[in-house]
């Protein structure tokens, strides 16, 4: 006789670790909701997470400004969140950017070509090995 397969909600209803783990999130989602509804609405709908740790609440964000604006309003949210938490007494806003917002690395580029030349002449003028050679490379010359 096969076993009928188990429905995810069940699986983390009944299973000790999800359970607490599932409670844990709906505790945040419930505070996230509670902050928002304290908020102004353009800055309610940028804050994107919100948990307790310890004595702080940590609140995420998608951008600077907007971390800015949220520690503004940090009294009035420690003093909402107190209900689940009496002890809070620090308000940390974290800045959570998406991969496509992240300011790229701009890649490390070559000397100009004039440049590179008077660096591998100096290169050679000098006598210890070491700093020769790390000129040369500076240069882009030291397969020359």
């Amino acid at each position: 006789m096969t076993k009928k397969p188990r429905t995810v909600s069940n699986v983390v209803t009944n299973s000790e670790q999800l359970g607490h783990l599932a409670r844990m999130l709906q505790q945040q989602q419930s505070l996230l909701e509670q902050i928002r509804r304290l908020l102004p609405a353009p800055l309610g709908q940028h804050c994107i997470h919100a948990r307790i740790s310890g004595a702080r609440l940590v609140l995420h964000t998608d951008s600077p400004v907007w971390g800015t604006r949220l520690r503004f309003h940090a009294p009035q949210i420690l003093q909402a969140a107190r209900d689940q938490a009496p002890n809070l007494s620090k308000l940390d806003v974290r800045i959570h950017l998406s991969n496509n917002i992240r300011p790229a690395r701009k890649p490390l580029g070559s000397l100009p070509e004039k440049t590179a030349t008077l660096v591998s002449q100096l290169a050679d003028s000098i006598d210890d090995e070491a700093i020769r050679a790390a000129l040369k490379r500076l240069s882009g010359t030291s397969n020359r």
